[in-house]
């Protein structure tokens, strides 16, 4: 079963789904997932099932995760990928290079990698096409970007997304309150955020709300009722008002 698909479907969908499986096949699998796609899952968990999830899950990738759940919902710390590359900058791009072939824990896809100082605070960036592009004995430090325009975790998620537009950016790093880099968002993320917010935003402005797709028909009359009659009340008043001018 390809437990990333569940990051695509429906929300009430996904937890007919989840809920019925196993805790222990769903630990199994939130391991193969990237980070950020392992805690849409787990974010709309009841904490008892999480927590037993959680114990089963090897301890590095465990604090990972915590660390992400911990941050509040629709912020940038619970978007992020904690799945990065980061090296110091007194690192020559041949010795970069070497680490990067040798690792068997890579993110997916990557376009830059991040420079630390020994307290994990953010160095800088460097972008692949700059570095491989670089003699091998080249320090790091002489061609990496240190205007790296990183986020903060706790901003809302929308914020992040102008972050991206402004700079026109590809991918970011994610920063704690200290200034540690502790993630990476990456544009596809930003798309899903968008869409999310503009789908929001035009509920809103019909002044409907969002009906999931196993939702019956009384729950939609439900949630749109209010609506429908205080629109209906409006319509009423507007036209007891312009009645009043028609001679």
């Amino acid at each position: 079963f390809d437990f990333s698909a569940l990051t695509e479907v429906d929300e009430a969908i996904r937890m007919d789904i989840v809920t019925v499986l196993p805790n222990e096949q769903i630990a199994i699998a939130v391991q193969e997932l990237d980070t950020d796609d392992a805690v849409y899952i787990l974010e709309d968990l009841e904490n008892e099932d999480r927590e037993e999830i959680l114990a089963q899950i090897p301890f590095q990738e465990r604090i990972r995760l915590r660390r992400s759940l911990d941050y509040p919902e629709d912020s940038a710390g619970r978007r992020m990928a904690t799945e990065f590359i980061a090296v110091p900058p007194f690192w020559t791009v041949g010795k970069a290079i070497d680490y990067i072939r040798a690792g068997e824990d890579l993110p997916e896809r990557f376009t830059e990698i991040f420079t630390i100082e020994p307290t994990f605070k953010l160095a800088g960036t460097l972008p692949l096409d700059t570095m491989l592009r670089a003699k091998r004995d080249v320090v790091i430090s002489d061609i990496h970007d240190r205007n790296s325009h990183p986020i903060k975790a706790e901003i809302d998620q929308e914020e992040a997304a102008q972050v991206f537009e402004r700079y026109d950016l590809l991918s970011a790093p994610v920063v704690d309150a200290s200034g540690r880099l502790t993630g990476m968002m990456t544009v596809d993320d930003i798309i899903e955020i968008i869409q999310d917010e503009n789908k929001e935003d035009i509920l809103a402005l019909a002044g409907v709300s969002e009906a999931g797709l196993t939702d019956t028909a009384l729950d939609t009359v439900r949630a749109r009722a209010p609506w429908l009659f205080i629109n209906l009340i409006t319509s009423i008043l507007a036209s007891i008002v312009i009645a009043q001018f028609d001679y």
